[in-house]
């Protein structure tokens, strides 16, 4: 049984069940509308910029310079917000979500509010009690013994992991708890891999994700390298309950493959100390549509600043540094449909 998992054409089938999402943005695409004022399918929620980790590849380095931790009756604000609009939310980011002070209260309003949560954690803490309340949960791992851990992450807590990892797979139900594991992949941790995918496999882990390293060129593996590796992770997980992910595309698909990006609406970013930015990977030319601690964000996202920024998108030149972008294929998919003139046949 071929147990690799195309993580791309899953979140294009998500695409069918936000229908009206998917005509406002084709209608931007087409000139039809100045801009998408729908809410987003999904938001990344930055609770803190605290972390009990020091990996030295961490895209997030700047922001943790300046500790900010969002204040608890923000976040449940903001989640007023999202529970209206149907939009889910992931904590993640920026620092480690499950250091928040409040972590667990604000689980469980988003989750009595009927909110589609998902995480990314480190998995250091053992939170194993709010499990159930995610639709999906992805533990970084990054290494596949102590000494890759520590050569990674700047601390070792390999092991304290991998019991947490069992402890939430006991904890959870399977059927609306998806357990899944993100693996950076850089030269120094390639080796050991298929007894890792045996362990996580045992444990009970639904899938691991695998993505180059970003900002590291001196530690990242060639195309090549993640090509053979993809080779083997068939082998690997052959005849294994264990599904495995590897996101090739986005380091050989440069700036958003000169479309417009007209996908850009379908998520958003906001950090712990309350600044939404409209891309997490837009860092050469950072649009920032202000800051839910002055105002809500519904005004964000229907404010003039959002309007200039979406017709910005609209240029394909402007995608120029656009590089290592998950909405890139989105975009591709948009303007696939946008030009077909046989829609009305199968």
């Amino acid at each position: 049984m071929n147990n690799y998992w195309d993580p791309f054409e899953y979140n294009k089938l998500k695409l069918l069940l936000n229908p009206g999402k998917v005509e406002s943005i084709l209608k931007v695409s087409k000139g039809e509308k100045q801009y998408d004022d729908l809410f987003p399918i999904s938001i990344d929620l930055h609770l803190t910029t605290a972390c009990n980790l020091k990996c030295s590849w961490c895209t997030d380095q700047l922001l943790m310079k300046k500790v900010s931790t969002m204040a608890t009756e923000k976040a449940y604000s903001l989640l007023d917000e999202f529970a209206a609009h149907n939009t889910g939310v992931t904590l993640e980011g920026g620092g480690e979500p499950t250091l928040h002070p409040h972590f667990s209260e604000i689980v469980d309003y988003a989750f009595n509010k009927g909110i589609c949560l998902g995480l990314i954690t480190n998995g250091v803490r053992n939170i194993d009690k709010d499990i159930y309340k995610f639709r999906w949960v992805r533990v970084s791992l990054d290494s596949c013994n102590e000494k890759q851990y520590l050569q990674e992450k700047g601390k070792n807590y390999f092991s304290e992991v991998l019991k947490n990892l069992s402890n939430f797979s006991k904890a959870r139900n399977p059927q609306k708890t998806f357990l899944g594991v993100g693996y950076v992949i850089t030269k120094r941790n390639m080796e050991y891999l298929e007894k890792l995918i045996d362990e996580l496999d045992e444990i009970g882990v639904d899938y691991i994700y695998f993505r180059p390293v970003e900002e590291a060129e001196d530690i990242l593996p060639s195309v090549e390298e993640m090509l053979n590796l993809k080779k083997d992770l068939l082998n690997w997980t052959e005849g294994k309950r264990i599904k495995h992910l590897i996101n090739i595309y986005d380091r050989v698909v440069k700036n958003n493959n000169h479309l417009p990006c007209v996908a850009h609406s379908l998520t958003s970013i906001i950090h712990a100390d309350g600044t939404v930015n409209l891309c997490e990977k837009r860092r050469h030319d950072e649009i920032c549509l202000g800051n839910v601690n002055e105002t809500s964000f519904e005004e964000l996202w229907n404010s003039d600043i959002r309007r200039l920024a979406s017709n910005k998108l609209l240029c394909a030149d402007c995608q120029n540094g656009c590089d290592v972008c998950r909405v890139t294929g989105f975009n591709d998919v948009f303007y696939r449909l946008q030009n077909i003139n046989t829609s009305q046949f199968i």
